[in-house]
């Protein structure tokens, strides 16, 4: 209110000087005025218009995010909430690629009225051939519900990746990020570099190192790198391998073509609970029914 107030204070200052100076000009003073005053409203219209999740530049990407609630409204007989959307502006060395673009619940869990948005728009990973953005939602006072992230090209093509946590698995979120991010920065064509970004931000730096230089090949250069992550299963093993309590060891089991089911491959994965950092990675069998 005090902004509000300390506009239209000096908008009256500004025209009372305009008119002082100009004298019986009044149809030019009354234009240039109201072009002040349509401005200052557009300013303060973006400024209010919910809550800003996320307003930066990172690489080729410019990404503005607001949050406000829309009109639905989830609830029972006893209570209600209305649900929330987020609204994107991006653009891509200068090239916009959306324009207040809304995303609402039904656009990342394919339904509204149930689930409401509790957070969505804040930047998970980047790379130059994708930004992945976090959405979250949930039953309401629940943690009932989805983790999402909403992969956008520079194109402006967008695919929804839900993040398979296991609550209370020690280890579990560590290669599901990964192996999330791999893959479909895989399916987008990124770069040997933005791939080595990736290896160091989430494994040791050994690991890194071999999975850089190619000697440990993850995922086979042919995969249907997308249908191998909606394929993905991730169990844990501990209890069966004898490690020390600070590591946990992971079977991952993926289809990595579209088109033959009867083929899955399989990775043994490693996390050292003490550096929150993936290990060991072994390519472990291919199954073929």
């Amino acid at each position: 209110m005090k902004n509000l107030i300390g506009i239209t204070f000096l908008t009256i200052i500004a025209s009372s000087l305009i008119i002082a100076c100009n004298g019986g000009n009044r149809s030019g003073d009354i234009t240039q005025l109201q072009t002040i005053e349509d401005s200052v409203t557009e300013n303060i219209a973006d400024v209010i218009r919910g809550r800003i999740i996320e307003d930066t530049v990172i690489g080729h990407w410019t990404i503005k995010a607001t949050k406000d609630s829309n009109d639905i409204v989830v609830g029972r007989h006893d209570w209600e909430v209305k649900d929330s959307s987020v609204f994107l502006t991006i653009s891509y060395d200068r090239n916009i690629v959306y324009s207040d673009k809304e995303i609402r619940t039904k656009d990342v869990v394919g339904t509204e009225g149930e689930y409401i948005m509790q957070w969505g728009g804040e930047v998970f990973w980047v790379s130059d051939s994708a930004i992945y953005l976090s959405f979250g939602c949930f039953l309401p006072d629940t943690d009932d519900g989805w983790n999402m992230l909403y992969q956008i090209l520079n194109d402006g093509t967008s695919n929804i990746i839900v993040l398979e946590y296991e609550m209370g698995v020690d280890g579990n979120s560590y290669i599901a990020d990964f192996m999330a991010l791999y893959l479909n920065e895989r399916a987008a064509g990124t770069s040997s570099s933005d791939l080595k970004r990736l290896y160091e931000q989430y494994c040791s730096k050994e690991l890194a190192e071999e999975l850089y230089a190619a000697l440990l090949p993850i995922v086979p250069d042919d995969a249907d790198f997308r249908h191998a992550y909606k394929t993905i299963q991730i169990e844990p093993q501990d209890g069966f391998t004898g490690l020390p309590l600070e590591k946990y060891s992971f079977e991952v089991k993926f289809k990595p073509y579209h088109n033959d089911d009867n083929v899955t491959d399989i990775l043994y994965m490693e996390v050292d609970g003490t550096t929150n950092k993936i290990i060991k990675i072994d390519s472990g069998e291919r199954k073929v029914i």
